[in-house]
């Protein structure tokens, strides 16, 4: 399977446009990308704010032949194709984020959106969106993000094609889900924990604190509580925790 790119000038959404192509029938290795994204959208109904023609907002279809409990860690294996395309624009201190983000010293310049559609208890597929800064600046960014933001273009001083950075990150796509598609998906866990920023440090996820421990098989988080229980996060956001100026921890989101 191969994968192929359709550039498409504005849309609201890569995601829904690929979706509907994927209800419609489309072979899995359709590649949507939009110059202008108007109402991009990220994990939990977050939006997902870029501006025109500066930025990569691309959706794929995939159908995998996978169960419902491995699909997402498809998600987490786009992270690992977009850190090392990441590499090849001379990035290589890249580091992720579960379950979503891709982060340069410790800013966000990618964020990915997993959606599967499941039939009868089977995956009939998935559709991965991948936003990823390459020439933003830092006035494109609004002041309000939860994580600063970064790009390409801040990282190494140098401006990127878009287009060209979409097939290079397909090209480490295709070698990935190719290897997904001979093996299957247990290697997934290794690749995304070599380049985890926050192995074994203590986080919070919705009050809950523990010291992170990896993945589960399914692609959970596993913290480890200081009573002694091991806790699986599924979804919502884990941030880590860093000692205040008293010397209590503090959730800091900066």
């Amino acid at each position: 399977m191969s994968f192929k790119l359709t550039v498409l000038q504005t849309v609201e959404s890569t995601q829904d446009v690929a979706r509907k192509s994927a209800l419609s029938g489309e072979p899995e290795g359709a590649a949507i990308m939009a110059l202008n994204q108007t109402r991009g959208r990220g994990r939990l109904g977050h939006s997902w704010i870029s501006p025109p023609g500066k930025n990569l907002a691309l959706s794929i279809i995939l159908r995998p032949r996978l169960t419902p409990t491995e699909s997402p860690l498809l998600g987490l294996l786009t992270s690992v194709a977009v850190a090392n395309t990441l590499d090849k624009c001379g990035i290589a201190r890249s580091e992720l984020k579960w379950p979503n983000d891709v982060l340069v010293g410790g800013r966000k310049i990618a964020g990915i959106l997993s959606e599967a559609v499941l039939e009868d208890g089977i995956v009939q597929h998935v559709i991965i969106g991948v936003g990823l800064n390459v020439n933003a600046q830092e006035s494109d960014f609004p002041k309000h993000f939860v994580i600063p933001a970064t790009s390409i273009f801040l990282c190494t001083g140098r401006e990127r094609d878009v287009e060209e950075t979409a097939r290079d990150f397909l090209e480490e796509m295709h070698a990935l889900y190719g290897r997904v598609n001979r093996d299957g998906s247990s290697f997934i866990r290794g690749l995304w924990e070599a380049r985890w920023a926050h192995r074994s440090m203590m986080m919070v996820h919705e009050g809950v604190v523990g010291r992170a421990k990896g993945l589960d098989e399914d692609g959970a988080l596993i913290l480890s509580t200081p009573d002694g229980r091991l806790i699986r996060i599924l979804s919502g956001d884990v941030f880590p925790l860093q000692p205040d100026t008293k010397g209590f921890l503090n959730n800091s989101r900066d």
